[in-house]
């Protein structure tokens, strides 16, 4: 039988029904686990092993009462450290916020209480979500090789997940700062429809790029995080009300044969071999489950990275204004980008908000014909260093980074190894509101292919 900490949030679900394990007794057993792994990997800022046992206990009250519990109940995770937490510490892995307290708590963490979840504590991350390492916080590193980057930003929250510290964790993305640490860890990832879960007590780093959503072990324990926190939500001005869908986790196998949209060839040029050999398996994954593939030309997908940058640069340096003063405690590069959006010209940004609406119509209108598009997650496996933003020698956000602006749901799903043994993740992508059909989409290919252990974790630690 695998470790306990290794089964899916679905299967340990079922023990805690039939009462053959004990919240309280997996509370402990990953706290155990993170003493031991910590070190090595550097995933958290702050734990909260007070609160966690005691919600753990409150959890095997009602398993022990026979009470009907959220498929959550008991179940432990973790969350990248700029969701607030009321009472606990919330530094976005910044000296700027290293003492800040919050005196409220986000609301996706709200509902995952009201669920019945067990938060562990905050994951490392990279500073403010900006890209860069804030020196004191350190890189967190990647369980598949210690010498190799989590990939950022949300860093500690895959590294966690993809270590069984927590079954599953809350990430932003920005980006692609969910599905990139996803994809270099061997989990899953979802950025959601734009704004369909709350970014209320998130710290932002571009209100009009920013989303929130899960890192999870497979695509079905995404989909049960993401129905416990989606929704409209009126404490949050970008929330939006869509029509999500329910979750049946007996029964998730995508609806159908599907028509998958893929990029021309020359979009894919800058693959490295490792990625092109599993992108090109998992094109035959999809031919065997009967989906038609053909080519699609996403109009403005050249522009989508000056886009970003135009809106992301002036929106987090109206963020920081406050702490100007405050350089010293920022890493040196993260100030200089902030710098960058200082001097950002206004014309820029509003054709920066022009292109993104643009370019949303553009993705939307390919969904006409096609249910989902794919392609690879990152054109790279994990590298040793996460790179800067808008490095054009390695550039992270090629294909992540066009659905930020375009909001649509975008999902990373494991789906082989380089030759060194690093996980490779592609990316699926769907309708706005879609998010459960994707996942249900990338619950199917998951099946076809073998999902070994980390090797930090395959002596049974």
């Amino acid at each position: 039988m695998d470790h306990l900490l290794d089964l899916p949030l679905t299967d340990l679900a079922k023990l805690y029904r039939k009462t053959e394990v004990s919240p309280v007794e997996i509370t402990k057993l990953v706290f155990e686990r993170q003493r031991k792994l910590e070190p090595a990997l550097n995933a958290f800022t702050e734990l909260a092993e007070e609160d966690a046992l005691l919600a753990a206990k409150t959890a095997e009250k009602r398993f022990l009462a026979h009470k009907p519990s959220h498929l959550l109940t008991g179940v432990p995770y973790s969350a990248k450290d700029l969701f607030y937490t009321k009472g606990i510490r919330t530094t976005c892995a910044s000296n700027v916020l290293k003492d800040f307290v919050p005196d409220y708590t986000a609301t996706a963490i709200s509902k995952l209480q009201a669920a019945g979840a067990v938060l562990i504590g905050k994951n490392n991350m990279l500073e403010f979500a900006y890209g860069i390492v804030h020196p004191d916080f350190g890189k967190t590193n990647n369980p598949w090789d210690l010498t190799k980057t989590s990939g950022g930003s949300s860093s500690g929250s895959a590294a966690a997940t993809a270590s069984g510290i927590g079954f599953f964790s809350l990430g932003t993305d920005t980006g692609g700062s969910i599905r990139i640490p996803a994809s270099y860890c061997g989990v899953v990832g979802l950025k959601p429809t734009r704004s369909l879960v709350s970014t209320h007590g998130v710290f932002p780093l571009s209100w009009s790029l920013d989303h929130a959503g899960p890192i999870a072990r497979n695509a079905l324990d995404a989909a049960v995080v993401l129905e416990a926190i989606a929704g409209f939500d009126p404490e949050d001005p970008h929330s939006r009300a869509g029509s999500l869908g329910e979750v049946d986790a007996g029964n998730f196998a995508a609806l159908g044969a599907k028509h998958v949209g893929v990029l021309p060839e020359p979009l894919l040029a800058g693959l490295s071999p490792d990625v092109r050999r599993v992108y090109k398996e998992a094109l035959g994954h999809m031919e065997a489950l009967g989906w038609h593939i053909e080519e699609v030309v996403i109009p403005g997908w050249q522009h989508t990275e000056s886009i970003i940058m135009d809106v992301l640069l002036p929106e987090a340096a109206q963020i920081h204004q406050p702490w100007l003063a405050l350089k010293a405690d920022y890493a040196e590069m993260t100030y200089r980008q902030i710098q960058m959006g200082l001097e950002a010209k206004a014309v820029d940004y509003l054709n920066g908000l022009r292109g993104l609406r643009q370019y949303t119509d553009a993705v939307s209108e390919l969904f006409t014909t096609a249910d989902l598009l794919m392609m690879p997650t990152v054109a790279f496996a994990a590298p040793a260093e996460d790179p800067v933003i808008g490095s054009e020698e390695e550039d992270e956000m090629v294909f992540t980074g066009p659905f930020n602006v375009s909001g649509h749901p975008a999902v990373t799903v494991n789906m082989g190894f380089t030759e060194d043994g690093l996980p490779v993740g592609m990316q699926l992508i769907a309708p706005h509101f879609q998010d459960i059909e994707l996942l249900r989409a990338a619950h199917q290919l998951e099946e076809r292919r073998q999902m070994p252990k980390p090797p930090l974790i395959r002596k049974g630690v």
